[in-house]
C-alpha cells in the first residue's frame, strides 16, 4: 500500500471515530502524524553540483555618502517612484553610485518598471551590472543591453518593445544606414503595426533627409500608418508639407478687422476636403469639417509662418490669432509646433487659455518644464484649486525655484474643495524644488495644518539634499 493510500485510509478512520473504528486516539494520532509528513510534507531540494560564482571585479566607482544611502533605503520602503528618480538623478550628478546592499532591490525595481530604468542604470556602477549579467530578468541593466548586439536584418524578429528600443538604438548609431534599411523593409511588412514600427523609429534623429520616407508612409492605408508619419512629417518646419499647408492657410484665410476669417468661396467653403488636402489631414477622425481642416493646416506649419505673415515678433502674432473666429482652431495647431518657435511662451499662453480639458492639459504636458510652470503661473490667476491642481500635475519635473514659489503663492491664495482644506497640495510638494519648500516649511504647515504623507514625502526630499550636499562637502 503506498503511502498516499495509507494516508487516505487513515483520515476516513477518523471520520468514523476511533472508538467505532477498533484504534486507539493515540493510535491514531500517531498514524496521523507519520502518514500526514509523507502525503504532504514538501521534498528537500536536490543537491546542485555547482561552482560557487567568483568574487565581483574590482571597480573604482565611489559609493554615496552613507547618509544618502539612508534616505534611499527610506525611499524604496515609500515606494515613491518620483523621489527615487530625484534620488537617482542626484546621485549622478554627484558622479556616486548605489551602495552594494542596495542593487538587488534596485534591480528588481527597475525589471518591473520600465520608466525607472534610465535612472535606476546610472547608479549601478560597475558591481551592480556585474550582478545583473546574474539573472537574466536583470539583462536591461548590463553594459551593452539586451539587444544591443542584435543584427540590424534580425531586429525585426524581435517582439515589439525590444525591436522598437533596437530600431532608436540603430537610429542613434547610424541615422542614415539605418534610414536606408528601414525604406527598403517598409512596403515588405504585411501588418500596418510593423509599418507603423518603422515609421516610429524615425523619431530619432529626425531630420529633412527622412522626408521622402514619410512623405511615402502618408500613402499608406492604414491610419495609424499614415497619422505617425504625420505626425513626425509635422515636426519638420521646411517639409513639402509645411509648404502645402501654408498655401492653404493663405487660399483659406484672410485677416479681418476681426481676426483671420475663412474666406468665401475658396477651400474652407466646402463641406469635404479634396484627396489632397485629406492626405495631409490626420484619419483618426479629430481634423474633420472646417474647424479640423484649420487645426491640421495650422499644426503643419512652423510659428514663423504666422509672424511673416503678420510681419511681427511671437507675442504680436499669439495676440492676433488668439481675436479671430477661429482662435481656438488655430492656436490649437499651432500648440503641437511651439518647440519651432523663437519665443514660445506668448503662444503657450495664449494657446492655453483657448484651450479647455484634456486639450489643454496635454499642452502643458508636452512643454519644457520651465515653459509649462510659467505658463501655468501667467495664466491661472482666476483658477480654482481643482483646475490649478490638474494643471500642476502635468507638469513635468523638476520645477525651478522661481516656478516653485509662484506656484506656491497660487496654491496658497487658492480655496482648497472641504475635503482638502487642510492637507498640503501633493504634487507640489513631490515635485517643487526642495531648497524652496524647506525655506518655507512654516508657511507651508500654517497654510495646510493636517500632518499627511506629502509632509513626510517633502521631509524625505529635505533630507535628500542635505545628504548630497553633506557629501560634496566633506569631499
Amino acid at each position: 500500500m503506498s503511502a498516499q493510500d495509507a494516508w487516505q485510509g487513515t483520515v476516513q478512520t477518523v471520520l468514523v471515530g476511533a472508538q467505532r473504528s477498533g484504534a486507539t486516539p493515540a493510535e491514531l494520532l500517531d498514524r496521523c502524524a507519520e502518514l500526514g509528513l509523507a502525503a504532504h510534507a514538501a521534498q528537500l531540494p536536490p543537491l546542485v553540483d555547482a561552482s560557487p560564482l567568483e568574487p565581483a571585479p574590482g571597480s573604482g566607482d565611489v559609493p554615496v555618502h552613507r547618509l544618502a544611502r539612508a534616505v534611499l533605503v527610506q525611499v524604496l520602503a515609500l515606494d515613491d517612484q518620483v523621489l527615487l528618480t530625484e534620488w537617482c538623478g542626484l546621485a549622478k550628478a554627484a558622479r556616486a553610485v548605489a551602495d552594494h546592499r542596495d542593487l538587488p532591490a534596485l534591480l528588481g525595481l527597475g525589471t518591473a518598471h520600465h520608466g525607472l530604468r534610465p535612472a535606476i542604470t546610472a547608479v549601478l556602477g560597475a558591481r551592480g551590472r556585474w550582478l545583473a549579467g546574474l539573472r537574466p530578468a536583470w539583462a536591461w541593466a548590463t553594459a551593452g543591453g539586451a539587444d544591443d548586439d542584435v543584427p540590424l536584418d534580425e531586429v525585426l524578429d524581435l517582439p515589439g518593445p525590444a525591436r522598437q528600443a533596437a530600431l532608436r538604438r540603430a537610429r542613434t548609431r547610424d541615422p542614415a544606414g539605418t534610414r536606408e534599411f528601414l525604406a527598403a523593409r517598409f512596403d515588405g511588412q504585411r501588418r500596418a503595426t510593423d509599418r507603423q514600427a518603422l515609421v516610429n523609429a524615425l523619431e530619432t534623429n529626425l531630420g529633412p533627409d527622412d522626408e521622402p520616407l514619410l512623405e511615402h508612409a502618408l500613402d499608406d492605408r492604414a491610419i495609424g500608418v499614415h497619422d505617425e508619419a504625420l505626425r513626425l512629417l509635422r515636426t519638420l518646419p521646411a517639409s513639402k508639407l509645411a509648404e502645402r499647408a501654408a498655401e492653404r492657410l493663405h487660399r483659406g484665410l484672410w485677416l479681418t478687422a476681426d481676426g483671420f476669417d475663412v474666406q468665401t468661396d475658396e477651400l474652407w467653403t466646402e463641406h469635404q476636403p479634396e484627396p489632397d488636402e485629406a492626405r495631409d489631414l490626420l484619419k483618426d477622425g479629430s481634423e474633420t469639417g472646417v474647424a479640423g481642416r484649420i487645426r491640421g493646416a495650422a499644426a503643419s506649419v512652423p510659428p514663423r509662418h504666422w509672424t511673416n505673415r503678420l510681419d511681427t515678433d511671437d507675442e504680436g502674432a499669439a495676440v492676433e490669432l488668439a481675436r479671430g473666429t477661429w482662435a481656438g482652431e488655430l492656436l490649437r495647431g499651432v500648440a503641437q509646433n511651439l518647440r519651432l518657435a523663437d519665443d514660445a511662451r506668448p503662444w503657450a499662453i495664449a494657446a492655453t487659455r483657448a484651450l479647455t480639458g484634456m486639450e489643454q492639459l496635454e499642452m502643458l504636458a508636452g512643454l519644457p518644464a520651465e515653459l509649462a510652470a510659467r505658463t501655468v503661473v501667467e495664466v491661472s490667476e482666476q483658477w480654482n484649486y481643482d483646475l490649478l491642481d490638474h494643471a500642476c500635475s502635468q507638469l513635468p519635473s523638476p520645477w525651478s525655484p522661481r516656478a516653485t514659489a509662484d506656484l506656491l503663492d497660487r496654491y496658497a491664495a487658492a480655496r482648497a474643495p472641504r475635503w482638502r482644506a487642510g492637507r498640503p497640495p501633493a504634487v507640489l510638494l513631490a515635485r517643487g524644488d526642495a531648497e524652496v519648500l524647506g525655506a518655507n516649511w512654516a508657511r507651508i504647515t500654517e497654510r495646510w495644518p493636517e500632518h499627511t504623507v506629502d509632509l513626510d514625502v517633502l521631509r524625505l526630499r529635505m533630507q535628500l539634499r542635505e545628504a548630497f550636499n553633506h557629501r560634496e562637502v566633506s569631499q
